[in-house]
């Protein structure tokens, strides 16, 4: 008996560990927080899962609190195992936006880190990419911190399960007021990824690079319109 709970403890392991998210969406619209900085006022209070063994799950707000104030989920991986977590915009309307992963533990999907609110309401940020952008052996995330105000590049280490903050660099953007889209993202033509945005006042396309302590950036071109930013993405 012992032997036959021994194998069937190891095939629930084999179950757990083979379980995967394959695809996530958005879905209950809501147009209760009046933000619009995607084009249109409509938010969504709800996300659908999709897994590759047990089905899927729905993650949902109550009525008129939080939103995603997004796109799309992202499904990145931030853990460094080779299966992606889930990368989102969430948004509190009084305390404005955070980014926020969601993933598998023990089969269950929940959030599993976030970075702090903004601070403020109608206050939102823009995600560039996930990557090891200082080859550490741990991913780090970026985005642009209020793309329209503050303008400024911020970069989160995941580690032990949590996100710490290591680096800023402001006077960079990548999102305008109205866009229903982020141009830019990573590229990896060298020996270093590079973080592709424009610069604050939108005349240059930067790539900026992180080297485990200091943000280094440089021009790589004018910048015209937003196509350029994801034409800068690929190598050439």
């Amino acid at each position: 008996m012992r032997a036959l709970g021994a194998i069937v403890l190891a095939l629930i392991a084999h179950v757990a560990n083979a379980e995967t998210i394959t695809s996530a969406r958005f879905v209950d619209p809501t147009q209760h927080y009046a933000h619009g900085i995607l084009g249109d006022s409509t938010e969504y209070s709800g996300m659908r899962v999709d897994l590759s063994v047990s089905g899927r799950f729905l993650v949902g707000f109550p009525p008129n609190t939080r939103v995603f104030e997004d796109l799309a989920p992202r499904l990145w991986d931030v853990t460094g195992d080779g299966t992606p977590e889930i990368v989102v915009i969430e948004t509190d309307p009084p305390q404005g936006a955070q980014l926020s992963i969601y993933g598998l533990r023990d089969g269950t999907l929940s959030k599993i880190a976030s970075t702090p609110h903004i601070g403020q309401t109608h206050r939102w940020l823009a995600p560039i990419g996930a990557g090891d952008l200082d080859g550490d052996g741990h991913i780090e995330i970026a985005y642009i911190d209020r793309p329209h105000l503050a303008k400024t590049l911020r970069i989160w280490r995941y580690r032990d399960g949590k996100l710490t903050e290591i680096a800023t660099q402001p006077g960079l953007t990548n999102h305008k007021i109205g866009w229903d889209h982020i141009p830019g993202g990573i590229r990896t033509c060298g020996s270093h990824p590079e973080l592709i945005t424009a610069n604050a006042d939108w005349s240059r396309i930067i790539a900026s690079t992180f080297d485990g302590t200091s943000i280094h950036t440089h021009g790589i071109g004018a910048y015209t319109d937003p196509t350029q930013l994801n034409r800068a993405t690929q190598c050439k």
